[in-house]
């Protein structure tokens, strides 16, 4: 065998090696999201709340989390939660699976009515696996923000937690997602500073995130193990509470 015959060979065998390296995790990757979806049910409706002559009226917008998927329950979604401790409030509504931010600028069109107390927008979760571009999203999230505000004396926005902390995700999908959601965030709070809008900080370090403590996997995450649980949105709930009581936006 020459010399050069023997480099031929062994590139091709690192070629080889390389792309079994590259497709592998891809092949992975694609049969857990398939599997996971599939233990789940997305057949919730979002939680609402008609309590009779409320003086204070509050409205959801956004994707899955807004419905609540992953839960048992739409009342163990963050709306379901704020139901249960402000059981005097009227609650709207208006949440949806598998919404980007484009989506909702075409979906909501508003028109006041009666004015609510707060805007509560949960959107942000899927421009984050889809890879939105950047530049779009915020001119989209300003566009929502603005519209929310005709309507609403305060608007608060949230997204989701550290996304490549789900437990459906390998690597190196986990690290991507992960830096990809830190910049999503860092866009989302630049945007409410500069429109005025309460953005609630979902985002956790792997070492400090209760969601992925591997014990705890079952509780905090849902059948697709992407997104959260009952218990899990329990805990944005409380992220969502203190940082509306540090905000000054109450519903009492």
């Amino acid at each position: 065998m020459n010399t050069r015959s023997g480099w031929r060979i062994l590139f091709f065998r690192l070629l080889g090696i390389l792309a079994i390296a590259v497709v592998l995790p891809l092949v992975i990757q694609a049969v857990r999201i398939v599997w996971f979806s599939g233990r789940t049910a997305y057949t919730l409706q979002p939680f609402t709340q008609n309590t009779l002559a409320a003086r204070i009226r509050i409205l959801f917008i956004g994707d899955s989390t807004a419905v609540g998927t992953g839960a048992a329950s739409n009342q163990q979604s963050v709306a379901g939660w704020t139901g249960k401790y402000w059981p005097h409030i009227y609650i709207n509504n208006w949440g949806e699976n598998g919404l980007r931010l484009v989506d909702l600028v075409d979906r909501f069109q508003p028109v006041l009515i009666m004015p609510y107390r707060a805007v509560i927008i949960q959107i942000g979760g899927n421009d984050i696996l889809r890879f939105s571009d950047l530049a779009e999203m915020e001119k989209n999230l300003t566009i929502v923000i603005e519209r929310a505000q005709r309507i609403g004396e305060r608007v608060v926005i949230l997204h989701s937690g550290n996304v490549g902390l789900a437990p459906v995700f390998i690597w190196p999908f986990d690290w991507i997602l992960t830096q990809r959601t830190r910049a999503v965030r860092d866009l989302y709070m630049r945007t409410a500073k500069e429109t005025g809008a309460v953005y609630i900080d979902l985002f956790t370090e792997r070492d400090n995130d209760p969601f992925f403590r591997k014990d705890d996997v079952p509780d905090f995450y849902g059948p697709d193990y992407l997104h959260p649980s009952g218990l899990g949105y329990h805990w944005w709930y409380t992220r969502f509470r203190q940082t509306l009581d540090k905000a000054y936006v109450h519903f009492d």
